[in-house]
């Protein structure tokens, strides 16, 4: 199947300081549930920590995230979406300028494995819908990953686990302090949206 570069999204910040204060709006659901989402395929723009956290979600089963840099699993693997609480946050391992990334669901309850990667998927679906989040209180801006933990896409609704990414040029700390994202002041965080052609 021939696939076409629909989108090309790149996020820059500046360097930011937050207070933890003010009220945290969750990231856009799926707009288009029972209808397969178009795949994408991720790229770190600079080196630094590869991070995520957790902004929702709670399908049937119990599903924990991960992630892979040119086909290497990360070290980091967790988010389960029934004990994470908003906010939460896993720095997944690091990451160097041009690395191809993947993020993955493992559902726990079934053993099965999904890519944001759908040629790497077994059934040969896509699990993963991507958009970029603005960022609150409690999660900094960074694409927004929903994904689907039924094999053959079940409903196609993309609300059964759900993430913000990013990369971080030095560790932080947890939210509820003060954040300092991005040492250089820069995310490189790439995402290219490809659908059937």
């Amino acid at each position: 199947m021939r696939t076409s570069l629909m989108r090309v999204a790149v996020i820059v910040l500046a360097i930011v300081g937050l207070s933890v204060s003010a009220a945290h709006a969750a990231p856009i659901v799926y707009p288009n549930p029972g209808f397969e989402a178009p795949d994408s395929t991720f790229a770190a723009g600079l080196g630094g920590f590869l991070v995520g956290y957790y902004t929702g979600a709670v399908g049937g089963y119990s599903v924990n995230v991960g992630a892979s840099a040119n086909g290497v699993d990360l070290p980091n693997i967790g988010l389960n979406n029934k004990t994470s609480f908003y906010g939460d946050r896993i720095v997944f391992g690091a990451v160097s300028p041009g690395d191809v990334l993947v993020f993955f669901i493992d559902v726990v309850d079934t053993g099965d494995r999904f890519f944001s990667d759908k040629s790497l998927n077994p059934d040969g679906v896509n699990h993963t819908w991507t958009n970029v989040y603005g960022g609150d209180s409690l999660v900094p801006a960074g694409f927004n990953l929903a994904f689907e933990d039924l094999y053959g896409g079940g409903d196609f609704n993309y609300y059964d686990h759900s993430i913000v990414v990013g990369i971080e040029q030095a560790a932080v700390p947890e939210p509820g302090g003060t954040m300092l994202l991005l040492g250089s002041g820069l995310l490189g965080l790439v995402a290219f949206r490809r659908r059937s052609a």
